[in-house]
C-alpha cells in the first residue's frame, strides 16, 4: 500500500514474491535488546527461496498483541506441562493447546497495511503498519522501516506440517 506521499510499505515489497503471506512457521518473535526493533523469526517453504530468515520492523512506536488461542482452550492449558513438549507428552498428552511446540503456523498471515497518519505526522517521517496473525496471536505494529536476512536453508519444522499442492 502506498502513503499519501506515495511512499510504498516496506514489508508490500516483501510480499510481492519474496515471502510467502501465509503459512510460514514463527520459531521467535519480540524486541531486540536495545527495545527499539521488533523481529521475527520465520521459516518459510513455500516461498521462492524455502528458508529460515529473520525479519526486522524498525523504529517500532505501537505494538499490539493479542492470544488466538481461546478462553475455554487457555482454562485447560494453564499448567506449565502445556509450555513444554517433552512434559506434555509425558502427561498423556492432556486436551489443550501446546504452547510448547515453541512455533506457530502463520495463518491468515502478514499483511501490510497502510501509512500509519498520525504517526507520521507526529514524527515527522514515513510510518507504516502491518499486522500479523498465527494460530497462537495476532500482532499489529507501526514501524518506519522492514529488513529482511536469511539465517539458514532449514525449513524442517515447517515442512512437517505445510504441504505443498502441487499443479493438476
Amino acid at each position: 500500500m502506498s502513503s499519501d506521499n506515495g511512499t510504498e510499505n516496506p514489508l508490500g515489497k516483501l510480499l510481492d514474491g519474496t515471502l510467502s503471506e501465509y503459512d510460514f512457521g514463527v520459531l521467535e518473535h519480540g524486541f531486540f535488546p536495545h527495545g527499539r526493533d521488533y523481529r521475527f523469526v520465520i521459516q518459510d517453504s513455500l516461498c521462492s527461496y524455502p528458508e529460515t530468515y529473520e525479519l526486522t520492523f524498525t523504529h517500532v512506536v505501537d505494538l499490539k498483541y493479542e492470544t488466538r488461542v481461546g478462553e475455554k482452550v487457555w482454562q485447560i492449558s494453564w499448567t506449565d506441562e502445556f509450555t513444554d513438549y517433552a512434559q506434555w507428552k509425558s502427561a498423556g498428552e492432556p486436551d489443550g493447546y501446546v504452547f510448547g511446540t515453541d512455533w506457530s503456523l502463520a495463518y491468515p498471515g502478514i499483511n501490510a497495511d497502510a501509512e500509519a497518519q498520525d504517526w507520521s505526522k507526529r514524527l515527522e517521517r514515513p510510518m507504516f503498519s502491518a499486522s500479523i496473525e498465527t494460530d497462537r496471536f495476532y500482532i499489529s505494529l507501526v514501524f518506519s522501516e522492514v529488513r529482511y536476512r536469511k539465517l539458514s536453508d532449514e525449513t524442517g519444522v515447517v515442512r512437517k506440517v505445510i504441504i505443498p499442492l502441487q499443479p493438476h
